[in-house]
């Protein structure tokens, strides 16, 4: 005879708990292995090198007991991918063991048949599988904080961060568990679940994904920003565990520097496992027991998710498509994704490849909104290329995708000048494929080509928009890069003078080379005293921010962060120093008697004019003592100083040099060569054009659009006006 207590509250769980001993023992044997054992693995290393290194070498035996504190203090707190990954796998193992006998028609008969609700059912079923999880982690985590204690790493815990962890393991766990529930009862099928489960799981990051390939497929300014990635994995659950530390992001995967706040991320995610499992207890109890078996236990859901699916994979199989053999097969791909995914889900359905055929209106129906979605894209119905935010719901902008959000500019000059960009980029865009080269020409001067710019807007609202435009290279233009990079504004946020830390300590402290035109890769000299380096570059600021105009470097500074135990230095950046830097100069010299020097003729063993036009190419040689003299005046050697980059965009450390057009000119110096550059509207040309081949005049160099001073005034912008 069956006991009452049987039916009870705490009789139902016990007896749920002993017939899951197996998920206890895998639980408990998962994280002894990704916890207990590499912490004790980890110490008793420790103890063995520092007992090793201790008597010759007692800084390396702290350095080494120290590096072993952090590491233990991640592996017990947030940064174990170890822990995180038997917590996803628990999860679901635990949520199909819990309610797999939905799926088999005689265990479903025997349990519906007990004399309980629905919801005790669901309740007890629920908690069975959190009980044979969770507090096996709690035991083992003691355990391992017992040791940790014991064998005397106990600095090595750091309560806040550890409180964090467990809050973020239970967060996910309970999210992934509920997930893996409703995916359960949803489906009659053990298979069918784990596969919707994968569906459920990473599809939203899928969509996030494919809305990337589209946007870059059909629109001329979409641009990529590291938003869009961030979004991808928070909308996956499973992804995003792996880039928290308890209640905070992982700023460096490497490092294990931890960003900025994640409680409102993982807010969201413990309302959604709330949803989950609230659903998941009204489909259970709706659930009707004939269904076990089925792919599906509920008809109704059936043409969502097959509607979702196919349109899914016919844009994934588009843009696959697309990506190996070009433009065109983009429409095939999209065709045969979604009826080949329409054909896999009928047969799944049915259980019966005769479906293959099976209701050929949804295939159409889905063809034709699959379809105009896309010509929607193509023709931009919706304005993409052609938005700009109203300018009085700016906050911030920049030229830069991946700055953080305090590396914005503010101030409303660089605001106007970046939306009066924005606008040229617009009015570009729209005319590219209707209007001649002419009439471009008409509408914005002469120019050759145009400059690929980044434009990002963070309005009022938090929300962020970025593009990216091609704009000719017009005196307007060039004016309106120059405005930024001579700004206040600019050198403070942007520039690495301005943001290097002179803060020493026990660990590290602040680290200068210099290098020159005429030094190569090699520094000529270097800096280790905090206080000389603070001086010069203190005299350096103020100088940069008197300095307005494109000087040309003399040299440069590298900036870095010597760390003292393995004197291993960590570059911060450059800072530059012209000729007009004068105390400066007169510090630089003082303190390493370096005095920069041009490239000399002397110096240079060969000189070289690559020209890569259609008629011609390869080196030219320049041996004649004037004309080399004439190329190395005024000119920067672009390699040593690190500046890769032509005129076209003001970030370049603030360093604007000229686009020579059609010619690289080049040095070899001790057999090494390196490539050379000018200040804006400096370069040469009269010697270039001298020994440019012929045929290749329609090849000049842009003389035109690059000139040596640009418009100091503010450009003006209607700040109430509102693009279409």
């Amino acid at each position: 005879m069956t006991s009452k207590n049987s039916f009870s509250e705490g009789g139902m769980l016990r007896d749920g708990v002993r017939r899951n001993l197996w998920s206890i023992v895998l639980s408990g044997l998962g994280f002894f292995f990704t916890l207990l054992l590499p912490v004790l693995m980890m110490m008793q290393r420790t103890l063995q090198e520092r007992a090793e290194l201790l008597p010759y070498d007692s800084q390396g035996a702290q350095y080494v007991w120290e590096n072993a504190l952090q590491s233990i203090g991640q592996m017990l707190g947030g940064q174990n991918p170890a822990v995180k990954l038997a917590f996803i796998v628990l999860a679901v193992v635990c949520g199909v063991a819990s309610f797999a006998y939905l799926h088999a028609r005689q265990k479903v008969d025997f349990y519906h048949s007990l004399p309980v609700s629905r919801s005790r059912l669901f309740a007890n079923n629920l908690l069975t599988g959190i009980l044979c999880t969770v507090p096996m982690y709690f035991i083992m985590l003691a355990v391992t904080l017992a040791c940790v204690y014991a064998m005397g790493f106990g600095a090595a815990v750091q309560w806040g961060a550890l409180g964090g962890a467990i809050l973020c393991h239970i967060i996910l766990f309970l999210l992934l568990y509920a997930l893996t529930a409703l995916t359960t009862i949803l489906c009659g099928n053990t298979v069918i679940t784990l596969l919707l489960l994968l569906w459920v799981m990473f599809s939203p990051a899928l969509l996030q994904m494919m809305k990337a390939g589209l946007f870059s497929r059909f629109f001329s300014t979409y641009t990529e920003t590291s938003g869009m990635w961030e979004t991808a994995a928070k909308l996956s659950p499973a992804v995003a565990y792996f880039t928290l530390d308890g209640t905070h992001y992982l700023r460096n995967f490497s490092s294990g520097a931890v960003g900025f706040s994640a409680l409102g991320l993982l807010g969201v995610y413990l309302l959604a496992a709330v949803l989950a499992l609230a659903l998941g207890w009204y489909l259970f109890r709706i659930r009707k027991s004939e269904r076990a078996g089925t792919a599906l236990a509920f008809e109704p859901a059936k043409l969502p998710v097959k509607v979702y699916m196919c349109l899914t994979m016919g844009v994934a199989f588009g843009l696959v498509f697309h990506a190996v053999a070009g433009g065109f097969w983009f429409w095939p791909g999209l065709v045969i994704g979604a009826v080949l995914f329409h054909w896999i889900i009928e047969i799944i359905y049915a259980f019966d490849f005769r479906a293959i055929f099976a209701r050929p209106i949804h295939l159409a129906v889905i063809l034709a909104v699959l379809v105009a979605g896309m010509l929607c894209l193509r023709f931009d119905v919706a304005g993409y290329d052609r938005r700009i935010p109203a300018a009085d719901k700016i906050a911030a902008v920049d030229l830069e995708l991946y700055t953080s959000s305090d590396k914005m500019f503010t101030s409303p000059e660089n605001i106007a000048a970046v939306y009066r960009l924005a606008e040229i980029g617009v009015e570009m865009t729209a005319r590219h494929n209707e209007d001649s080269h002419e009439a471009l020409e008409q509408s914005f001067g002469a120019f050759e080509s145009g400059t690929s710019v980044n434009v990002r807007f963070r309005l009022t609202s938090g929300r962020e928009m970025a593009r990216r435009y091609v704009v000719p290279q017009t005196e307007e233009v060039l004016g309106l890069f120059d405005q930024i990079a001579n700004s206040e504004e600019y050198k403070r946020v942007k520039l690495p003078l301005f943001n290097f830390d002179l803060t020493a300590n026990e660990d590290r402290k602040p680290y200068m080379e210099l290098y020159t035109n005429a030094g190569g890769y090699y520094a000529v000299a270097s800096v280790r005293d905090a206080g000389q380096i603070e001086r010069i570059l203190e005299t350096l600021r103020e100088e940069t921010l008197a300095r307005s105009g494109n000087d040309a470097p003399v040299l440069r500074l590298e900036l870095s962060t010597e760390h003292l135990r393995d004197r291993f230095n960590s570059s911060v950046g450059n800072a530059y120093v012209t000729e007009k830097d004068v105390k400066t100069l007169a510090l630089v010299k003082e303190f390493t008697g370096v005095t920069p020097a041009p490239l000399a003729a002397d110096a240079v063993d060969e000189l070289f004019l690559g020209f890569y036009d259609t008629s011609s190419s390869g080196m030219i040689s320049v041996t004649d003592r004037k004309d080399m003299e004439a190329l190395l005046k005024n000119a920067i050697n672009r390699d040593a100083l690190e500046i890769y980059y032509s005129y076209g965009s003001p970030f370049n450390n603030g360093v604007a040099v000229a686009d020579i057009g059609d010619c690289d000119v080049y040095v070899t110096v001790d057999g090494e060569r390196y490539r050379l550059a000018y200040p804006v509207g400096k370069a040469p040309e009269d010697v270039l054009a001298k020994y440019r081949p012929a045929g290749s005049a329609d090849m000049a160099p842009r003389t035109e659009t690059v000139v040596e001073e640009y418009p100091a005034k503010v450009v003006a912008v209607d700040l109430t006006k509102e693009a279409a």
